[in-house]
């Protein structure tokens, strides 16, 4: 396995951002050309600070599973607001498919995963990659940003009657009345999007299941692929749901059935971005 870091500079930023980088090697008993999806990891917190048990913690699983992992440490309020993040992920997105054959990645399979309003950030991403606000600035064409697909896990999409305002509040800052419906995921699906992967539990009551039922119906009405899973109890940031991301004091807010998600996560992962080997089917 190869570690390492890198900072990306945006416009508008103060500072680079901070993407780690967890690469699986390649051996020959692997296949020395093997290349794999890379997944962009991007942990929640309110767009005020990040969760630690929402980053490290999910990269080395997804590397066990044979995934490239990476954690996007964005810049949130007050250092950024609106763009900046965004723009950060989008670099992100470009820097890795860039050294596609460096980290051995497959250049078609560059999936963000977010976490709660680390969710809304790949579901910009996947969503807004083209908007002018946010890549008019950058060095390149909006097409070299697409993501390629989106992991959302216990996502805040809406500013509405639902919605997690604390987090519009603070990405947008001065900016809320402005723009918030038009960040709202809900509002911003178009045909074409890349597939989605969502997962929730039905009595979060920091960021309302209603969240991801929102954004999903949208993206069937839309023609999008989505997958989602809805599980029935668990409090807000359950990450793996397993001891690796909790402290031995909040154990007891683990819900267990919702470790199901890292499998069904994989398996949906597999079916989109991994070609079947000859004579397996997909």
């Amino acid at each position: 396995m190869r570690y390492e870091t890198i900072l990306l500079s945006v416009p508008g930023a103060a500072a680079p951002a901070v993407l780690a980088a967890y690469l699986p090697d390649n051996f020959p008993d692997l296949g020395p050309d093997r290349r794999r999806p890379a997944l962009i990891i991007c942990p929640g917190g309110g767009y005020e600070k990040l969760s630690n048990r929402e980053g490290e913690p999910v990269a080395l699983r997804f590397l066990g599973l044979g995934y490239a992992a990476f954690v996007l440490y964005y810049h949130v309020a007050p250092q950024a607001r609106y763009p900046i993040p965004q723009r950060q992920l989008l670099s992100a997105i470009d820097h890795v498919r860039s050294h596609g054959e460096e980290y051995h990645i497959d250049p078609a399979a560059v999936i963000p995963m977010g976490f709660s309003a680390g969710g809304h950030l790949a579901g910009c991403a996947a969503l807004l990659w083209s908007r002018p606000e946010i890549v008019r600035p950058m060095e390149k064409k909006a097409a070299a940003y697409r993501p390629d697909g989106a992991v959302l896990c216990y996502p805040v999409v809406s500013a509405g009657a639902h919605g997690h305002r604390n987090s519009f509040r603070n990405l947008l800052g001065e900016q809320y009345e402005k723009k918030a419906a038009s960040l709202s995921l809900e509002n911003q699906v178009k045909k074409g999007a890349p597939p989605f992967f969502l997962w929730h539990t039905a009595d979060d009551t920091t960021v309302p299941m209603e969240n991801t039922r929102l954004l999903e119906t949208v993206l069937r009405d839309r023609g999008v692929p989505v997958e989602t899973h809805i599980f029935p109890h668990g409090v807000h940031g359950q990450s793996l749901a397993d001891p690796t991301a909790f402290a031995p004091d909040r154990r007891w807010q683990i819900s267990v059935p919702c470790a199901a998600w890292v499998e069904r996560c994989h398996a949906w992962l597999q079916r989109n971005f991994c070609a079947p080997a000859a004579g397996e089917a997909r």
